[in-house]
């Protein structure tokens, strides 16, 4: 689970949020980078590659969260 709130702003392909609230409070005061992508009516929002430290050998990851607007 992944939660924060703040302002953001865009920069080309990415949505950038100065996050003032978060579950984990090592984000706090943080900017965090995601990549977002629309496709008609999908929203993909994408994390950068990295590792997973909860995994065993740590395998690199990434996380997309995806919304489609429904009619």
């Amino acid at each position: 689970m992944f939660a924060y709130t703040g302002i953001y702003r865009l920069e080309g392909d990415k949505i950038v949020a100065k996050v003032d609230a978060s579950w984990n409070e090592a984000f706090t005061g943080t900017e965090q980078v995601r990549f977002y992508k629309i496709d008609g009516n999908r929203l993909d929002i994408i994390s950068a590659w990295g590792p997973e430290p909860d995994e065993p050998g740590r395998p690199i990851v990434r996380g997309i969260l995806r919304w489609e607007r429904t009619k």
